[in-house]
């Protein structure tokens, strides 16, 4: 009998390991450059001259983001680019494990395209993110930096103070909304630009 007992709960808790390695693996298979969650790409599009290229572009950025500036920042400064510009994407979560109330989340980004025959690249970086409600954002813990929660993520424990709040399915949700968000952004531009 104790035999039996010992290889279910063997077995209940080699499932659940498993279990959470398959979550991890939305944490884990971002696309980290240097400490930083940049996503890049260069697409291939045969038949489409640069100007064609920059007309799609300009078209799909002004229709797919309602809020965005010229980036002007010294590292990102590039004048040959197709597009350099800081906009915002939206998701909506809960900030409590509870979930009853999903607040809206500005994902602010750093975007830079840039068209040639026949092919683009683009960059998605500088990426961080906040609670619209400006009350919420005085009043409530966040964290706004995917950077940062990576990194805690990844540790062994994660400490004390105002991350221990979080938890780890906290950490992974807003990681995965902020993948989610930048993924269909992505997806959208790819569009356009084969259209």
């Amino acid at each position: 009998m104790n035999r039996l007992l010992l290889i279910t709960l063997f077995l209940v808790f080699t499932k659940a390991a498993f279990a959470q390695t398959g979550k991890d693996s939305v944490v884990y298979n971002l696309p980290v450059v240097n400490g930083k969650l940049t996503y890049t790409d260069s697409v291939k599009v045969k038949g489409h001259s640069k100007a064609a290229l920059d007309t799609a572009l300009k078209k799909w950025f002004l229709g797919y983001f309602k809020y965005y500036r010229p980036d002007t920042s010294a590292k990102n400064k590039d004048p040959k680019s197709s597009l350099l510009e800081q906009a915002i994407l939206e998701f909506r979560m809960s900030t409590s494990s509870l979930g009853l109330v999903k607040y809206k989340f500005y994902l602010y980004i750093s975007i830079k395209v840039d068209t040639r025959d026949n092919a683009y690249n683009y960059k998605i970086s500088d990426i961080f993110f906040s609670p619209e409600s400006g009350t919420f954002r005085a009043i409530g813990y966040y964290q706004s930096s995917p950077d940062y929660l990576i990194d805690l993520y990844k540790q062994k424990h994660l400490g004390l103070g105002p991350s221990i709040n979080m938890g780890r399915p906290k950490i992974r949700e807003y990681l995965t909304r902020t993948n989610d968000a930048i993924q269909a952004c992505i997806a959208s531009l790819n569009k356009a630009m084969t259209n």
